[in-house]
């Protein structure tokens, strides 16, 4: 039998802590045998029905996921490939770049340059016959112009006009 409802407080009831009352307390109450709970076996519902759909729908997404992956490290292998393969080749268009570099800066010589006019273009070198000096007249070459002689008004206009130069008009 439930005790009855009491408006103190309970949290100094220390009786409740006590361990011999509490027995005494379950001695006096009638044991009821409880009925033990039976275990039902339930068949497969049609609300589950729709798992192995799902497991099927998320196995597919899953497939799809990794086949995508292995898709672009395909791609991204392929793009290295053709990279290496360029990296290649330019260096060695450089190493190429670089003897043909060597090679023209050793046909410029002067060595060269005469053995190709010698046997290419047939020329031949400069000997002391075929050299002619010239002599120029070593007086002085300049010539200056004649003073002209004019009259008097001319004088006076030229001295006018430097007059008028000298003050800046």
């Amino acid at each position: 039998m439930p005790e009855p409802y009491n408006k103190a407080s309970t949290a100094y009831d220390l009786s409740l802590f006590d361990t011999a009352l509490r027995k005494e307390k379950k001695a006096d109450q009638p044991q009821e045998d409880k009925p033990k709970p039976e275990l039902k076996i339930v068949e497969a519902s049609a609300s589950k029905m729709g798992r192995p759909i799902a497991v099927i729908l998320t196995a597919g997404l899953f497939l799809a996921v990794f086949i995508m992956f292995l898709y672009s490290k395909a791609q991204l292998s392929e793009i290295n490939l053709k990279v290496s393969e360029e990296t290649a080749a330019y260096e060695s268009a450089q190493m190429l770049n670089g003897q043909l570099q060597n090679e023209l800066n050793g046909s410029v010589s002067i060595d060269k340059v005469e053995d190709h006019a010698v046997k290419e273009m047939g020329m031949q070198k400069v000997t002391a016959s075929q050299e002619k000096y010239m002599e120029m007249n070593t007086g002085e070459m300049t010539e200056t112009a004649a003073e002209e002689e004019d009259n008097i008004f001319v004088a006076i206009f030229n001295w006018f006009g430097d007059v008028l130069e000298y003050l800046g008009f």
